[in-house]
Formats: C-alpha cells, structure tokens, sequence
C-alpha cells in the first residue's frame, strides 16, 4: 500500500454514489447520449500483450517553453494521432492504441508534465501549462492535419488549448476527440470542498518535509473504480502501478490544476469536428457530463459505450478504433507537409 493513494483517494472522492447523484442533480435533462449496442458478460477479455508498449517505438525529448522537458513516443505512418492521458496516468496507458492503430496512423503518445519523464519547468503545473506543453509538441513535431485525443485531464487540456492556441488549432488540427471528460466542475461542490482542502493538507505536510499518511484504501483498489464491468487485470495494474510510480509533490499539483477547471466559454467557440465518447459505467466522468460536453461544442458527434468505465481506451480499445476511423474517415484529406517547415 503506498502513501500515495491519500492523494489518489482524494482525487477519487467525485467516484462515490453521493458525488453521481449530486452531478446529475446539477445538470439538464437533455443529459442523455445514444447508447452503443450493449456487449455483455460475453466480451471476451482482452490478451495481456495488448498493454505491454511495442518496442519499435520511437521516443522524443522536446524542450517546453518554460524549461521543463516533454516526453513523447510514437509509432506508425499516416495521419497524426496525438493522445493525451488523464492525471496520474502516462504515455503507455495507450500501449493498446500503440499496437493496433500504428498501421494506419502516426500514433503519438505524450506524457504530460509531472507525469513519466516529462517534467514541469519554471511555471510549474495547471491546464494552461498543459495547453501550452500540446501547442509545442504540435510545432516541434510539425504535426498537420492531427486528430488530438484527450482523456480525462488529457481532455481538459485540449479545452484549454483550444482557447489559448487557436492559432495553432486552425493550422495543425483537424479534429478532437474527448474521451471521458467534461467541460467544466471536475468535482460537485460538496467533494470539490473537501479535495481542496485535502489536496492543501497534502502540499503543506510535504513542504513541511513531513510524509503522506497512508491510505486506508490500496492504490489497486482505487484504480478499479475507474473500470467498468470485468476489465483486464492486466490494465488495473498498470495504472496503478503509474499512480504509485508518480512524484508526490506533482500529483498533488496536478490535482490541483484541476479544480478551477471551465473551458465552457472556449468550446462554444470551437467549431473543429469534435468527437465526445463516454461509458455507462464511468463514476468520474459519468454520461451527463460527456452529453454536457458535446452539447456545448457547436460541431460534435457524440456516443455512449455501454458497460464501460472511465478507462475506455483501455477497456474497449477496438470500439475506440472503429470510432476513430469513422471520425477520421469524415476529415478532410490530408494536406502536404512543407518538410521546410521550421520547429520549435
């Protein structure tokens, strides 16, 4: 059991049956989204070897604008396709997406700052950091017609660029996908209190040089709230193994980038084709909140997976795909790269 789950059970506090009712109580009816058809006991589990990261991908270290480094792996040819992960988590929760989407994209996982070997530099941590860190990777990669996926925080980070960078968005974007995610109120009220409070607790006991207290949850235990019905072993331990393989003092700051989160205003005002996807059984992100999301985006398609949790691309990886390629296959084709083109 690590320390570290008394940061990871303060951030799972909105996963509690209170929290679900509390957030459909604050949203509208219309809150309802078209349900994928339902797969069932009878799903087959998905092979261990799916999770484990190819090992012809290719790693890039490139130079935030504030100092800090930005780690990034890809693999594959064709239309780019960036992933961005949710707080906690790394590059390789996308392992699945690396194995099979390869063959007909260039697949670029990113660990986003604080989290794998990307670190922050001299602004520290937030969603505008984040923002910033997407637009650099963008450019130094010079990345045209990309399809950008953002789960969870990765999510939230795309929000936030789409208002911040829309320079960048009009010139490198050509579609957004929002995977178990929301626009705005990553907590309900009552919860946002406490992990607040939780998270300030946590930052002052370690400026103190003093250690976390121990959960009385294990970090395994936490990471299978964030699953539907029967997911793999295998992806339940490797995103707890990535929660306890965190800094402490970078997960606490990244929970608490979190929770001044409203990317409202900046969506309505996003017309690039956006895809919103969320699951039946996702407690952290649950479907009024996606539907929410893909209400505000004036130019969204939006679907449920039935039965699955708030880890999809983990947990339904081949529905993922299938919706990528529909999305993708709706894009305008892709445009010449100029190889001249400088990056940054």
């Amino acid at each position: 059991m690590s320390k570290k789950s008394f940061v990871l059970g303060a951030m799972a506090l909105g996963a509690g049956v209170l929290a679900w009712r509390t957030y459909k109580a604050t949203h509208p009816a219309w809150a309802r989204g078209p349900i994928s058809a339902d797969p069932g006991r009878s799903r087959p589990r998905l092979p261990d070897s799916l999770f484990e990261v190819p090992e012809d991908v290719i790693h890039h270290s490139i130079p935030s604008s504030d100092g800090g480094n930005i780690h990034v792996v890809e693999r594959g040819e064709g239309r780019p396709l960036v992933l961005l992960h949710g707080v906690t988590l790394r590059y390789d929760v996308w392992a699945p997406q690396l194995n099979d989407l390869a063959d007909r994209y260039r697949v670029i996982a990113v660990d986003l700052r604080g989290h794998g070997e990307s670190f922050a530099g001299e602004d520290g941590y937030g969603l505008g950091c984040l923002a910033q860190d997407l637009a650099t990777t963008l450019e130094a990669l010079d990345l045209r017609d990309a399809i950008v996926v953002g789960h969870s925080m990765g999510g939230m980070t795309v929000m936030h660029f789409c208002g911040q960078h829309r320079d960048v968005l009009a010139e490198r974007v050509a579609g957004l996908v929002f995977v178990a995610t929301r626009a705005h109120q990553v907590l309900p009220p009552f919860a946002d209190r406490r992990a607040r409070l939780i998270l300030a607790k946590g930052q002052s006991m370690l400026e103190a040089g003093r250690p976390l207290p121990t959960a009385t949850t294990s970090t395994r235990n936490i990471a299978r709230l964030a699953f539907g019905e029967n997911p793999s072993p295998r992806a339940v331990d490797a995103i707890a193994e990535m929660g306890d393989a965190m800094e402490p003092e970078a997960m606490l700051a990244s929970a608490a980038g979190l929770m001044d989160h409203d990317s409202r205003a900046a969506l309505r005002e996003t017309n690039t084709p956006s895809l919103v996807v969320a699951g039946t059984r996702d407690i952290l992100t649950p479907v009024p909140s996606a539907s929410h999301l893909a209400h505000i985006l004036p130019n969204s398609e939006f679907v449920v997976l039935a039965r699955a949790g708030h880890q999809i691309m983990q947990e339904r990886p081949a529905e993922l795909a299938e919706l990528i390629d529909e999305f993708a296959a709706h894009l305008p084709e892709i445009k010449s790269t100029d190889s001249s083109a400088t990056t940054s």
